[in-house]
């Protein structure tokens, strides 16, 4: 990792992001706890996050389309310097008259949209600028600084909160957000307008969008691990929804406690990043992606049985422990297997199909919650991560199969190649 970090660009790049990312923590925290505190109901963040799910399922193959065409660089810069403008003038507008709910709503909104473009723009960024060899390295020590800015927004989001209001957590993010901008600003990155051209010739994002579709299941497992492999993120997700009302209703804590919930979440995701390289190393990860997934719904299950507030909060270390150890390597996978002229939209259909699955939970959620509370729904996402270990366990030996496969054919292929050559 050392000499990964000695790079200059890649430096600009990590801080880019802890910049953006600290920014992001704190104002997701706190419209998420805006919302449920000002209404005392889930049903507005839960219809917030089922309008986001339905907007980014509309615009995920074109987003996709949209990374394989573009400079990487240039897609994550617009999305920093957007970000920054909007949440400025949504600050003045703050110090200055009260938020009304549908503000909160846009700024949510905003938010994932932003988050759906950054992730699949990032990934294909770093397989196109950086060498195969540090993928693994590269994910982690970026998964780290993730981690450690979601520490730093929980830290400081409820002292801001409760201290300041909510227009200061949005000037904090419109300025981390202008830094993140400048930082990539300065890295070195050459665009080939003519080499996408080429692999990715302008046509419509609806044959592009088949073309992954093809892509992806012309590879025995793909199709089965990449959707199983979308649950640990799903579960997190759709537990930015339960948590502020568990914690709220459940446990009659305050937002400090969520906020807490918050930090130990990234300090456990951050051990992960430290750690899934050896522990893959040693265990395998395949095995060990199965493990965390099943160690996951036993944590959900825990915070069902023992409504407890520090119970809570270490669990919530835990979660984030398997949620970035799947994340990482789905990520290296994707990133050693799916070409470069393909990784957008790849993951954009995922993203797609996630997507709709968290638009169907969240339909269900926003639904009940208001009968059951976020006990059940815990429950149903302890089941569903069962469910997708399995999925993780009978796709792993097809999808490696298959990749030996496809590399012997293209192997032969280069070597029928040279031998005409000769000839």
């Amino acid at each position: 990792m050392g000499e990964v970090f000695g790079n200059r660009n890649f430096r600009r790049l990590f801080f880019s992001n802890l910049f953006s990312g600290f920014g992001q923590g704190m104002t997701m925290i706190g419209i998420s706890w805006h919302l449920v505190e000002s209404t005392g109901s889930a049903s507005l963040l839960g219809s917030a996050m089922l309008i986001s799910s339905i907007l980014t399922l509309l615009i995920g193959p074109y987003s996709g389309t949209l990374i394989d065409r573009f400079s990487r660089k240039a897609i994550l810069q617009v999305e920093q310097l957007g970000g920054s403008t909007v949440l400025a003038l949504l600050t003045v507008w703050g110090f200055f008259g009260a938020y009304h709910e549908w503000m909160m709503v846009l700024i949510f909104l905003a938010s994932t949209f932003m988050l759906h473009i950054h992730e699949p723009a990032q990934a294909a960024f770093v397989q196109e600028a950086f060498d195969q060899k540090h993928y693994k390295s590269i994910n982690s020590l970026l998964e780290m600084e993730n981690q450690s800015a979601l520490v730093l927004a929980g830290a400081f989001s409820g002292l801001l909160l409760e201290s300041f209001g909510l227009q200061a957590v949005l000037l904090i993010n419109s300025l981390t957000y202008l830094l993140a901008f400048l930082m990539l600003w300065g890295m070195e990155y050459a665009f080939s307008t003519e080499q996408q051209k080429a692999t990715a010739p302008r046509i419509s994002w609806m044959v592009q969008f088949h073309q992954s579709w093809v892509y992806i299941n012309e590879r025995r497992g793909f199709l089965i691990f990449g959707v199983s492999a979308l649950m640990p993120f799903l579960a997190v997700m759709l537990a930015n929804l339960l948590n502020p009302i568990f914690v709220s209703q459940a446990l009659q804590s305050d937002v400090r406690i969520y906020s807490l919930g918050e930090v130990t979440y990234s300090i456990g995701a951050v051990v992960a990043g430290v750690l899934v390289v050896l522990l893959c190393r040693k265990f395998g990860a395949f095995p060990y992606m199965v493990f965390t997934y099943v160690l996951m719904a036993i944590a959900l299950v825990l915070t069902v049985a023992m409504p407890k507030a520090w119970v809570f909060v270490l669990l919530s270390a835990l979660l984030g422990w398997c949620n970035v150890s799947t994340r990482l390597i789905r990520q290296t996978l994707y990133m050693e297997l799916v070409p470069n002229r393909f990784m957008g939209r790849v993951i954009s259909f995922f993203r797609s199909v996630g997507t709709l699955m968290r638009l169907l939970l969240l339909a269900l959620f926003t639904v009940m919650l208001d009968y059951t509370g976020a006990a059940a729904g815990y429950l149903v996402l302890a089941g569903l991560l069962l469910m997708a270990a399995l999925g993780i366990a009978f796709s792993m030996g097809k999808l490696m199969r298959s990749a030996a496969d496809l590399d012997k054919v293209s192997s032969e292929q280069e070597q029928g190649g040279k031998t005409k050559q000769v000839q």
